[in-house]
Formats: structure tokens, C-alpha cells, sequence
């Protein structure tokens, strides 16, 4: 919707430079009369030689850099694996081949639930962006959504062969892991993927907790940093307007239930970026 939005402005600017060039035309043609006629074909023969001499002199380097560059380099990186499987289950081709893909892979199939989710996602976003901006954004989100539930209401959605194939082996894998009490982790480094038993998890984090040098606090400390956090915000008067101060505010914090990363990745090895 954003690039829409810019394709309006820039078709407007456009319009409004149109304008004001034929608006300048008339005046100059009114000035100089029929001497118009030549001046302007004398421009645009200087222009279209100006063109053409920047088009090939592009086309010179083009062709000179794709020769130069004709044979790609060799290296003999060895990345990480993209599935570390650390349990006895068996998985076929298929389902190591969607565990490959890793965890930012995104299945074609939608969940039940999308717009809802979609509908909190923007409302994150949205809360970053400056506070003169977020009113209007609010509103074309909001039109969006809107159409959004309008068409999904009104249409049936099918699944191609594809997608239906990745569910099945989605459910598949999930059926194993459930069956032999393991999980899919990420680990700390590269983006590989750890699957492994939910006990050893269980026990590499309490070795972590136990083992680490960590200070214990007598008393909760969470109450007393947010009522700084709150004083400091209501400092802030020009930066934060009162009306955007009741979404800066965490009630009752906790904390996350998230499962960190398993270190199960080899040293001496580079990182694998995702595609």
C-alpha cells in the first residue's frame, strides 16, 4: 500500500511538471513566434545526441564489466548444515527437505487466523513510526484490513499441490516430534536448525541457569525500574506527547516463556546467510 501511495505522488508531481512545461511553451512560443519552431528542434537534436552518447557510453562499460566478469570465483567455503539432527527419529527425503529450508521459510498455506495477526504486526509497526505519521497510517491500515476480511469472506480459498504437500509433511514431522518428545531449535550461530530431545533442551538450560555466575536479587526489582521508567517518561514532554504516553507504558511485566538458541554448532566455521 506504501508503494502506492508513492506511485500517486509521483504521478501527481508528474502532472503538475507537465503542466507547468506547456504552460512554458505557450509563453515562449508567444515571445519568439515562429523563431520557436527552430530553437526547439535545435534542443531536442542536442538532447537526443546527449542521450545517445550516455547510452552507449553505458553500454561500453556494461559489456567491459560482464567480459571482465564472465568467470565466477572459487571458494571453498564449508557453511553449516542448515538441519543438525541430534535424536534417533527417521525422516524422509521430503520432510529433511522442508527441515532444510529452515525456520524463516514460510509455508504457502495460510493460517486460520492471518489477518488477525497481520492486524497486530501493523499495530507494532506503526507504534515506531513518528508520531505525526501514525494517524494516517492507523487509517489506511485500518482500510486495508477492512478489504481484507471483505475479500476473504466473499472467496474460497484452494490450495495448490504444492502447498497441500508441505502441510502434510509438516504434519508429519510435527507427529514425530510429539511422538518422541523432541523440538525444533535454532542455534546460537549461523541460522542452522537443532532438532533434538525436549530433556536434553530441559538439561542444557538448567546446566546454563546452575552453572553460569549469576547474582541473585533479595527482592523484585521490576517494580522500582519501571517507576523510573515512568518518571523519566513524564520528563519527556516535548519528545513524547501525553496522549502517546499510555503506549509506552509495560503493565504488569513478566517474563517471556521463549526458548532460546541450542549450542550445537561447530567453531572455525563461516556463517551461512539466508536467501
Amino acid at each position: 500500500m506504501r508503494i502506492e501511495e508513492e506511485l500517486k505522488f509521483l504521478y501527481k508531481k508528474k502532472e503538475i511538471l507537465n503542466r507547468e512545461l506547456y504552460r512554458r511553451h505557450l509563453e515562449v512560443a508567444q515571445e519568439y513566434g515562429w523563431w520557436w519552431n527552430v530553437i526547439h528542434d535545435s534542443l531536442l537534436q542536442k538532447i537526443n545526441t546527449e542521450m545517445e552518447r550516455k547510452y552507449k557510453s553505458m553500454g561500453v562499460k556494461i559489456k567491459r564489466l560482464t567480459q571482465n566478469q564472465a568467470q565466477k570465483p572459487k571458494a571453498d567455503n564449508n557453511f553449516y548444515p542448515k538441519a543438525v539432527k541430534n535424536t534417533s527419529i527417521n525422516f524422509s527425503d521430503e520432510e529433511m527437505e522442508l527441515l532444510n529450508k529452515g525456520l524463516k521459510y514460510n509455508l504457502g498455506s495460510k493460517q486460520k487466523r492471518w489477518i488477525n495477526n497481520l492486524a497486530m504486526e501493523a499495530k507494532t509497526a506503526i507504534m515506531m513510526l513518528p508520531p505525526g505519521q501514525q494517524d494516517y497510517i492507523r487509517h489506511q491500515v485500518a482500510k486495508n484490513i477492512k478489504r481484507l476480511y471483505q475479500q476473504h469472506g466473499q472467496r474460497t480459498t484452494y490450495k495448490s499441490t504444492q502447498e497441500k504437500r508441505q502441510d502434510k509433511t509438516a504434519k508429519l514431522i510435527k507427529d514425530k516430534l510429539i511422538k518422541n518428545k523432541a523440538m525444533v531449535a535454532k542455534a546460537d550461530k549461523g541460522n542452522s536448525t537443532v532438532i533434538l530431545y525436549s530433556d536434553d533442551y530441559t538439561q542444557k538450560v538448567n546446566d546454563f541457569i546452575f552453572c553460569g555466575n549469576f547474582t541473585t536479587a533479595n527482592a523484585c526489582i521490576t517494580k522500582n525500574l519501571q517507576r523510573e521508567l515512568r518518571d523519566k517518561i513524564n520528563e519527556c514532554r516535548i519528545i513524547i506527547q501525553k496522549d502517546d504516553k499510555v503506549e509506552t507504558y509495560e503493565y504488569k511485566p513478566h517474563s517471556t516463556n521463549h526458548e532460546g538458541p541450542d549450542k550445537s554448532s561447530q567453531r572455525r566455521r563461516p556463517h551461512q546467510t539466508s536467501r
